[in-house]
């Protein structure tokens, strides 16, 4: 389930519920002041990556055997 974030235009408070799109906007409400004037806050987000495929080779792993670190060359 996504996480969406909000801040209560009554009270200024920052609160996050965990909710489907669909329900999203019924379940925000303000947990300090129960106020239902609330404003969407778009933060940040992650995005998972593999390290191998931002820089190939460096940290491939070979099969069954111990980790082996191959250092990016310099130039």
């Amino acid at each position: 389930m996504p996480v969406y974030e909000y801040k209560c235009t009554k009270c200024g408070e920052h609160f996050e519920i965990v909710s489907s799109h669909a329900t999203r906007d019924e379940k925000a409400v303000c947990s300090a002041c129960g106020g239902r004037d609330v404003t969407q806050v778009f933060g940040g987000f992650k995005v998972g990556i593999s390290r191998t495929k931002v820089n190939p080779g460096t940290f491939e792993r070979p099969r069954g055997g111990q980790t082996k670190y191959n250092p990016p060359s310099k130039g």
